[in-house]
């Protein structure tokens, strides 16, 4: 009875978890924070702000100074204000050019709008993609914490196995020598305690070894000395699959990701055909210059540039081109996406309502089993069964017990499945 009772605790009730234990709401706090591959895509994200406010310079004021100085005698070739009649009156000498000049384009006809939005499209679009790798985190965090408690509670199981095998192997023994059974089911005893312990030391290294995944998935250094705590987040999911569904599209930042994108070529188009339309640029200058044997000169210019456009050998035409074919692409991605979201979350619903059934008839597995070992005891302390009966009770006891801590894994990958797959969090 001592036996069944070990059992049975182990599978109805969980281990208590010391307050200094890692659990997995503290591991994904620290992961969203500190996880490198997040802290690429935020780096990422850094370049595309860079690239924007790159794209929006050519309607940026700029000034330039320059400086010019010359020997010899010849035409001046830099100074921007002085009378070309007189270059052929220079004497030989030496010459000195300060210039600052001031480039500013005040009209590009709402270029410059499209410019700026499309890139504030790009940041967002790479915001939303941080949101992907933090969901894609969080997922491989879950689904590794959970493979470590299924293999932590697996360890329970053969450890409790291993203690009945012990167990079975004294009752046997001291039935031998009461001469009850003969030799030969002292000598199957211990060849099964041997057996236990060798699958308790394969669950011991599995157990290590998954715990060093979670680590991995955490995005932290492998700890030798740090234990995993509970699985404390809620597994509250949507209400019905239509629900998840239409909360999957809302919430997805990958869907964020192209519609952001898509924005930004549209936007990025317009502007290629708005370069077409004429542009006015403001344009400032001053000169000083000094020469030998003549008195220096302070001169200064300022007045609108109008350019037009007339022929560009088929470049803006190509860009426009370019530009439409991705905005083909980005929609023809963005009906494949929506259908891949639609396919993902009703495999993760399907799996998610399947967890009770398994879970129910895992309990009915550990309960009949248990009922069965107890049985097979009692028929065995009596002589009314052989060992083998006794060892096929006991391990079928064995695996029902791991059937148990395989359905509890069940339950929080599917929870997991169906929290990435929605894009949400599910935390309530």
């Amino acid at each position: 009875m001592r036996i069944i009772l070990s059992i049975v605790l182990f599978a109805s009730t969980a281990m208590l978890m010391a307050s200094d234990k890692l659990s997995l709401v503290q591991l994904s706090a620290d992961a969203l924070k500190n996880h490198s591959r997040i802290a690429a895509m935020k780096a990422d994200s850094e370049a595309t702000k860079a690239r924007r406010d790159l794209a929006l310079v050519q309607f940026r004021p700029k000034i330039s100074l320059n400086g010019y100085a010359a020997t010899g005698n010849g035409s001046m070739i830099f100074p921007s204000s002085i009378d070309p009649l007189n270059y052929s009156l220079l004497a030989p000498g030496n010459t000195g050019v300060a210039n600052a000049t001031l480039m500013w384009n005040v009209l590009s006809f709402g270029r410059e709008r499209d410019v700026a939005s499309a890139g504030s499209f790009e940041v967002l679009s790479a915001e939303s993609a941080i949101q992907t790798e933090s969901l894609d985190v969080l997922f491989n965090l879950r689904t590794a914490f959970a493979d470590a408690l299924y293999k932590r509670d697996s360890l329970s199981g053969y450890q409790a196995s291993l203690d009945s095998a012990k167990e079975v192997e004294r009752t046997t023994q001291a039935r031998f020598d009461a001469g009850k059974v003969p030799m030969a089911f002292v000598l199957r005893a211990k060849a099964d305690t041997a057996r236990a312990q060798q699958e308790l030391a394969k669950a011991q290294a599995d157990s290590e070894s998954t715990n060093a995944k979670v680590w991995e998935a955490a995005g932290r250094d492998q700890e030798e000395g740090t234990e995993l705590g509970d699985w404390d987040m809620k597994t509250e999911p949507p209400k019905d699959l239509k629900r998840a569904i239409t909360s999957a599209w809302e919430k997805r930042p990958e869907v964020a990701v192209l519609r952001f994108q898509l924005s930004a070529a549209r936007l990025r188009q317009s502007a290629i055909s708005k370069s077409k339309l004429p542009e006015l640029n403001f344009m400032a200058m001053n000169d000083l210059m000094g020469a030998s044997g003549m008195r220096g000169s302070n001169t200064s210019k300022a007045g609108l540039i109008l350019s037009f456009p007339v022929g560009d050998g088929g470049q803006r035409n190509a860009e426009s081109r370019e530009q439409g074919a991705m905005i083909d692409r980005l929609v023809a991605e963005d009906k494949a996406l929506r259908n891949r979201i639609s396919s993902e979350v009703a495999g993760a619903w399907a799996e998610w309502k399947a967890v009770e059934p398994i879970k129910t008839a895992a309990r009915a597995e550990l309960a009949a089993s248990a009922e069965g070992y107890r049985v097979a005891i009692i028929r065995y302390e009596e002589g009314k069964s052989i060992l083998a009966e006794l060892t096929d009770y006991r391990y079928q006891l064995t695996r029902a017990i791991l059937s148990v801590a395989e359905a509890e894994s069940y339950q929080r990958k599917a929870w997991s499945k169906l929290a990435r797959a929605t894009g949400n969090s599910l935390e309530g």
